[in-house]
């Protein structure tokens, strides 16, 4: 049930520790699929992304700190600040020099099955994004879903289900308020979606400056033309046209919270010159990079 990351994927440094659920469980009318728990180490920039419509991510910072920024909004984190991200909504994470953020990061898929009677659970699917500090309320759940699975033991698959219910029930109370609903494309099988979701996303952050299509479809199991059609259904795009933004979106961080040159990062998102990435990020953004630096000024 449980795994140490090991792998290092570029651009980013590897989870400190990452455990993995096999099972998916109902809560009032939400079926909720918990993919993974990660301590992770924010190093220095998490590329701006956004998450499918089932997806979403609780982020609780143990220490340093920094900011996120959200649909262009920023805000700082610091040890205690909890947020949630949730479907469609555009996210960025930077840590500040010298004190990198550590956090705990729960994963999962959400979706409602009933739209007539919603209840209170309903409200947590419908947030799709709130930022505070948790005061202690989140803190000893996550904890203890984290010490659960490092050393598993007879009944630690039910026993993470407990927590996760607490948490989502924690959370709820907390900060969930009536959003606009959103569900899954009704032509994917639900297991297969939200299982292919994590992945796909995983790819465009951590592995855009070399990412190809076949290698996307070697890493999901897809031959290239389900895969596209797949982007397509998903996120109404193609690969190059997400690929394209990812890496725009990473050079967008960098030019805002690094000394790099505008070549270098050119080169550290992947792009093969400065001409194509500059001519890139001006289609993409309306500005040149050197622009965009120095505050968006025509």
């Amino acid at each position: 049930m449980s795994e140490i990351e090991k792998e290092k994927t570029p651009g980013r440094e590897p989870a400190l520790e990452n455990f993995e659920f096999s099972s998916s469980f109902e809560l009032g009318s939400l079926l909720i699929e918990p993919v993974h728990v990660r301590i992770e180490e924010l190093h220095p920039v998490i590329a701006a992304h956004a998450h499918s419509n089932t997806s979403y991510e609780i982020h609780y910072t143990l220490k340093g700190q920094g900011s996120v920024t959200i649909d262009g909004q920023r805000y700082p984190v610091k040890a205690g600040t909890l947020y949630i991200t949730g479907p469609s909504v555009i996210h960025a994470q930077t840590s500040d020099p010298g004190s990198p953020i550590t956090e705990y990061c729960l994963y999962l898929n959400c979706r409602q099955t009933s739209f007539h009677q919603p209840g209170f659970f309903a409200l947590f699917a419908e947030t799709t994004f709130w930022i505070g500090q948790d005061e202690g309320r989140l803190f000893p759940l996550l904890r203890q879903l984290i010490e659960e699975n490092r050393h598993p033991l007879p009944g630690t698959a039910e026993m993470s289900e407990t927590i996760l219910k607490q948490i989502i029930i924690a959370l709820t109370r907390i900060c969930c308020q009536p959003q606009q609903e959103k569900t899954v494309p009704a032509s994917m099988p639900a297991m297969t979606y939200t299982r292919l979701m994590p992945i796909i996303e995983d790819a465009f952050f951590y592995r855009y400056q070399t990412l190809t299509l076949e290698e996307l479809a070697s890493i999901l199991h897809l031959s290239i033309r389900q895969t596209q059609r797949f982007l397509r259904r998903s996120f109404g795009k193609t690969f190059s046209q997400k690929l394209n933004e990812a890496r725009i979106a990473a050079a967008a961080q960098l030019l805002l919270n690094t000394g790099l040159s505008v070549t270098e990062i050119g080169e550290r998102t992947g792009f093969s010159s400065i001409e194509h990435f500059s001519s890139s990020f001006k289609r993409f953004t309306g500005y040149s990079p050197t622009q965009y630096r120095k505050g968006r000024s025509i």
